[in-house]
């Protein structure tokens, strides 16, 4: 791997291959990942706090925000006056309280915002009240997600696996295990068997039957901006013909490059994030991969200039949990 001027990052290669072990397993030990990388225990815990202080990661549990108490899913497609920098304004926007993920991109929409909410009732209500009247926005268009189809949140050049996460049914104990590794996702599994009043060794089996039915992941998320991936874009497809969206949107999980699959309502019929390091690359992706599934009859690209994220915590996480502590990148 390259140190930080190839990978076109302030990172170096140390701080990349950290991000991409704990990308692959965010719970793993740091012992074992000192012994793969041949460093020590002790440079593994400062460089990786190093990278959570500095914002530049952070490790949560990757899962479907219904599992954490959230019933309703958009994307409001935003653009601008003129009079604010678009940067500014998405700035303003990403501190909502129902915004987990603000893009400034290129294309028709100076950003897109989504939200996470009660309901699609709720979110529009937000893209009409409290987005439509903040100073430098011109309109405000809502595409509400019908289904979270697919999250993989690996950028690694090296990834063959496309097996992410993906909606499952869970009980009340797996939806406090997911809650507990949302806001933690190292959370000492001892801590919640204590809290959840029942053996260490129900969690750890119910955690493993969760990661292994694609429900949760926990793992080290991050900007793909800052990594290199300087192409990373949306991807809004359009299904014709006799083309189905459910099985457009399944087609994409199998590509390595995207890292996010919505099927949506309005313009489009599904939604992708499509990580990429350079333009032939994006390119590449979009004609010989996504442009050629059967059932697309458009792909448009709105590549991502910068980027606001926040992990999306359990609904009733308390004190704490607030936006004060969470991630913001850009």
């Amino acid at each position: 791997m390259g140190g930080a001027d190839e990978a076109g990052t302030d990172l170096d290669a140390l701080d990349l291959t950290l991000i991409d072990e704990l990308q692959r397993d965010g719970r793993v030990p740091f012992a074992e990942v000192a012994r793969r990388l041949a460093v020590t225990e002790k440079t593994v815990r400062r460089r990786v706090s190093r990278l959570v202080e500095q914002r530049y990661i952070t490790i949560a549990a990757v899962t479907d925000p219904a599992s954490l108490g959230f019933g309703g899913m958009a994307l409001a497609l935003v653009t601008t006056d003129g009079q604010r920098p678009a940067s500014e304004v998405a700035a303003e926007l990403a501190n909502l309280p129902e915004a987990d993920y603000v893009s400034v991109t290129t294309g028709p929409f100076a950003m897109e915002v989504e939200l996470v909410g009660d309901d699609i009732a709720q979110l529009n209500a937000v893209a009409t009240n409290q987005i439509r009247p903040v100073p430098g926005v011109r309109s405000v268009e809502l595409l509400p997600y019908l289904r979270l189809h697919y999250q993989q949140a690996r950028f690694s050049a090296q990834r063959e696996d496309t097996s992410g996460v993906r909606p499952r049914p869970l009980d009340d104990t797996d939806r406090a295990i997911v809650s507990y590794l949302a806001a933690d996702g190292r959370a000492p599994l001892r801590d919640i068997a204590t809290a959840l009043g029942v053996s260490e060794a129900k969690i750890r089996f119910r955690y493993a039957k969760l990661v292994e039915s694609g429900a949760v992941r926990v793992m080290c998320i991050a900007n793909p901006l800052r990594l290199g991936h300087r192409f990373t874009s949306w991807v809004a497809v359009r299904v014709g013909g006799s083309g189905r969206a459910q099985v457009v949107a399944e087609a994409l999980t199998h590509l390595t490059s995207v890292s996010y699959v919505a099927i949506t309502a309005g313009r489009c019929d599904v939604l992708a994030e499509v990580v990429a390091r350079t333009g032939e690359q994006l390119l590449s992706i979009l004609d010989e991969e996504i442009r050629t599934i059967e059932g697309v009859i458009e792909a448009q690209s709105w590549l991502y200039l910068g980027l606001h994220y926040k992990p999306i915590r359990p609904r009733n996480a308390g004190p704490g949990c607030g936006h004060a502590s969470d991630i913001q990148m850009v």
